[in-house]
């Protein structure tokens, strides 16, 4: 009898029927094809990559190369110097690394460390470049 309570329990589904005009559905179709899940095999034509814990990383560490005027901004396509943000980049990568020890992949442990070593050298070739 417990297990059919539970069974119960897991059946329930829960619809949004806010705006449920015709405009608003066709708008919802749209989304649900631009939208990648990991679940669902490779990523369809123009559809955002799935999110992993490598491009987790890659993200941090693209942020830090912008800030250190490595890289240039995307946005604006200029090089811009911000060290504190390089810095508190490299910082969550390494606060990442801590927290998630045990529980990488080798590739992913490996590489973070390579990631956090490239990015504290060019760190300190920016420090230098202050001078």
């Amino acid at each position: 009898m417990g297990d059919d309570k539970k069974e119960e329990r897991k059946s329930y589904t829960f619809l949004d029927r806010r705006g449920l005009n015709k405009e608003n559905a066709e708008e919802r179709q749209e989304v649900k094809k631009n939208t990648y899940q990991a679940k669902e095999g490779p990523a369809p034509k123009g559809a955002a990559p799935a999110i992993d814990f490598t491009t987790l990383i890659m993200s941090f560490a693209s942020a830090s190369m912008i800030s250190m005027g490595i890289v240039p901004d995307p946005a604006t396509g200029t090089n811009q110097k911000n060290l504190i943000i390089a810095q508190q980049n490299i910082d969550i990568i390494t606060v990442l690394k801590e927290k998630t020890k045990g529980n990488l992949t080798q590739e992913e442990d490996q590489l973070i460390d390579q990631i956090l070593y490239e990015l504290r050298m060019h760190y300190i070739e920016a420090l230098k470049g202050q001078r």
